[in-house]
């Protein structure tokens, strides 16, 4: 997944925290090879290779995964979508230098306009996929980290260990904690000229933006790279990984506006934060500080 895995667990024997964090790394390797485009027997690689009129089942995992993003594409109105998988390619490739700037701003159009005709379904009552016109390439990197992290989440409850952390890179955190152990864990966000320490609970924080990576994040209603805000970074709290991992991404790529829209419509977020001109603008469902 293309990042660092970081588990601490908390008020546990050694043996069983080691034991625990064997069993969950096994299963974040095993998603791995379930979810990524770049391991070319994956259920990923297999959805994107098919062709017009053919039909995939798929493992359960993949099924769950893409149905979350399917969901997440209609509550975002397109903002966010995995179907960017050969954007990013050619992105990657104008970064290395192989193509310029204008190849690269043709390349994009041609993939936007296929994406665009392509169809592929996923069969929302069993694990099947189906190829109406192929031309689309996934890529669940705006949700797989996230989804990892729910599934770590339930093996651990599975094992009786409720009080831990555990990150994905710098991108996604997860916080389980019995507060008879543990009242909370610490969190601060910052931009340049602002801070806030928050204590989370139970909770899941994901951040988006341009602060360490620059400008990787692809417009899927434009197909481009183009993101039309002034935010510097963005976090999105949720219950679950999977979708604060998404909304990160989508709600970087919306205008204050939508992301007041989108949090009036959904349950699923707790609050939002994002940087602009150097000061920090925090939303909840219930107060804007």
């Amino acid at each position: 997944m293309a990042t660092q895995f970081t588990l601490i667990i908390d008020d546990e024997p050694k043996e069983i925290a080691e034991n625990a964090s064997l069993q969950v790394f096994q299963l974040i390797d095993q998603l791995e090879l379930q979810l990524s485009r770049f391991v070319p027997d994956s259920d990923i690689s297999r959805i994107n290779r098919m062709k017009a009129n053919e039909q995939l089942p798929i493992d359960f995992e993949t099924w769950e995964v893409m149905k979350i993003a399917i969901e997440m594409n209609q509550m975002t109105k397109g903002a966010f979508d995995i179907g960017v998988g050969r954007h990013m390619d050619i992105f990657r490739a104008s970064k290395q230098g192989i193509l310029n700037e204008l190849e690269m701003t043709n390349a994009l159009e041609k993939v936007q306009q296929d994406k665009l005709a392509a169809g592929i379904f996923i069969d929302p009552e069993k694990p099947i996929a189906y190829c109406v016109k192929e031309g689309i390439q996934f890529d669940l990197g705006g949700i797989g980290k996230g989804y990892a992290l729910d599934k770590v989440k339930l093996k651990l409850s599975a094992l009786g260990i409720d009080t831990f952390s555990i990150s994905a890179g710098d991108s996604t955190l997860l916080v389980s904690n019995n507060t008879a152990v543990k009242d909370s864990w610490h969190y601060s966000i910052a931009s340049s000229q602002d801070k806030m320490d928050l204590e989370l609970s139970n909770i899941v924080v994901s951040a988006s933006g341009t602060f360490y990576q620059g400008n990787h994040i692809f417009n899927p209603r434009t197909g481009t790279n183009q993101v039309a805000n002034d935010y510097h970074r963005l976090w999105v709290a949720c219950p679950l990984a999977a979708y604060s991992d998404a909304f990160s991404t989508a709600l970087f790529l919306s205008s204050e506006e939508e992301i007041r829209q989108i949090m009036a419509e959904s349950d699923k977020i707790t609050w939002v934060a994002y940087s602009k001109d150097g000061n920090l603008q925090f939303l909840s469902k219930n107060h804007i500080y």
